[in-house]
């Protein structure tokens, strides 16, 4: 039985307090929302300032003629440049199908216990940062290929690995000072939804007492 046929026989007092949990509520997860966004911007730039420095690393050997020279791939530098370009322009999209996703973040799951115990807390925590670790490897894995046909030769073993038909990232990864502080701020609005969550259970479960009470 919903909320809202609870309040029906609750004193007004607390058809107030719940009608207040209910703004709380919603507020948190707004808020939740727009660190979800901040986040997504960030991991952007995080993206975007990783490949620029691939591209340094990737680049540079061939301007200084490391590698044999070659009639035919020197002729197809400027495509494979040009490629690069587009595959940069196109890194916001990627972050932004990769990772606004409902199944990556907590206020958005409709089935979300309202539970305040740390064991809870810490295991959402702990999944979200593995999905979302999960998701930026595969979209740093996305320049992969593109990386190693600019220098000719098989992108190597050692940092990728096939997962789902794509090339995912396998080496240490930490994100950015601005994603880390991002995502503490959206775990810290998750306890504060967990609690009020929870508030909200209990006194579901009060009115029900008394229900159960007046049907004896």
């Amino acid at each position: 039985m919903g909320i809202k046929s609870h309040t029906q026989d609750c004193s007004g007092e607390k058809v107030d307090i719940v009608r207040e949990l209910h703004k709380n509520m919603d507020s948190t997860r707004e808020k939740m929302e727009k660190e979800t966004l901040i986040f997504i911007e960030a991991t952007k730039s995080f993206t975007l300032e990783w490949i620029q420095r691939e591209l340094e690393l990737n680049t540079l050997p061939m301007g200084k003629d490391v590698y044999p020279r070659n009639k035919d791939t020197d002729k197809k530098k400027p495509d494979k440049m040009s490629h690069l370009k587009e595959m940069n322009s196109g890194i916001p999209l990627i972050v932004e199908e990769n990772l606004n996703r409902d199944e990556y973040w907590a206020h958005r799951d409709q089935l979300l216990q309202n539970d305040v115990f740390r064991d809870y807390l810490e295991f959402k925590k702990d999944k979200m940062k593995k999905g979302l670790t999960s998701s930026v490897r595969m979209i740093l894995g996305c320049a992969a290929e593109i990386f190693a046909d600019l220098k000719d030769e098989a992108p190597g073993d050692r940092i990728w690995v096939k997962e789902r038909g794509r090339r995912k990232y396998i080496c240490i990864l930490r994100f950015s000072d601005e994603m880390t502080a991002s995502l503490d701020r959206y775990f810290t609005m998750l306890e504060e939804l967990l609690i009020l969550g929870n508030e909200m259970k209990e006194i579901e479960k009060r009115t029900q007492a008394r229900e159960n009470k007046k049907g004896r």
